[in-house]
């Protein structure tokens, strides 16, 4: 079955903060976000523009953040990088759906899948690390499918509605991507580079006036 979407991947910015805001505010979206969600509005807001803020002359951060935008519907979500580690070539990888991209699952594997190819071809990454709760199923079998381990289990690690629930550790090695990649045809019409050409096309047909800095 062919799929197809106008998502793409780009780094996010000051002007992201009040959509990111506002997905933090929604209670769907703190049940899997990683931490602690009772935080108030100025919490929250206070921790998204130190995101989202850059060092000037910082040319090698710790943390990179990319939303996951779309042309016909707006930002979708947002794909972490987090303890990025240019010594040991690593990271960890954390990805969270706005309400309009929560039930596709297919538009969320794509994403990931690109941040991966991001991760190894672009960063020269060796290893990408998630943590993904038990409970969160479509999340964590995207990261199996792109040919991550299930490395470790923290039992009862964290506690959502009252009941305590395990978070599972996953490790990808970049040979580990490679051999999926290899394999894995239906990604090859959704590369990289289309969906950067895609936005191109997006932009170049849009009036000056109107047209989104990235």
């Amino acid at each position: 079955m062919s799929f197809s979407t106008d998502s793409y991947l780009r780094r996010a910015e000051r002007e992201d903060l009040d959509t990111v805001v506002a997905w933090m505010e929604d209670e769907d979206f703190q049940h899997f976000l990683y931490g602690d969600p009772t935080r108030s509005p100025k919490q929250i807001r206070e921790h998204i523009v130190s995101m989202l803020g850059r060092s000037v002359g910082h040319t090698m951060p710790g943390g990179l953040y990319l939303i996951i935008d779309s042309p016909s519907q707006g930002p979708l979500g947002m794909i972490s990088l987090q303890n990025v580690s240019w010594r040991n070539r690593s990271c960890n990888l954390d990805f969270y759906l706005g309400s309009k991209g929560m039930r596709n699952h297919m538009m969320t594997a794509i994403a990931v899948y690109r941040a991966l190819e991001y991760c190894f071809d672009e960063l020269n990454l060796h290893r990408v690390a998630a943590y993904i709760y038990a409970f969160n199923t479509p999340s964590w079998r995207i990261f199996q499918k792109a040919g991550a381990i299930r490395e470790l289990v923290m039992r009862n690690h964290i506690v959502r509605n009252g009941n305590l629930y395990d978070v599972y550790g996953y490790g990808l090695l970049r040979r580990e991507f490679e051999a999926v990649r290899a394999q894995n045809k239906s990604m090859h019409s959704v590369s990289l580079q289309q969906m950067i050409l895609k936005l191109a096309e997006v932009e170049d047909d849009t009036p000056m006036d109107e047209a989104a800095t990235p």
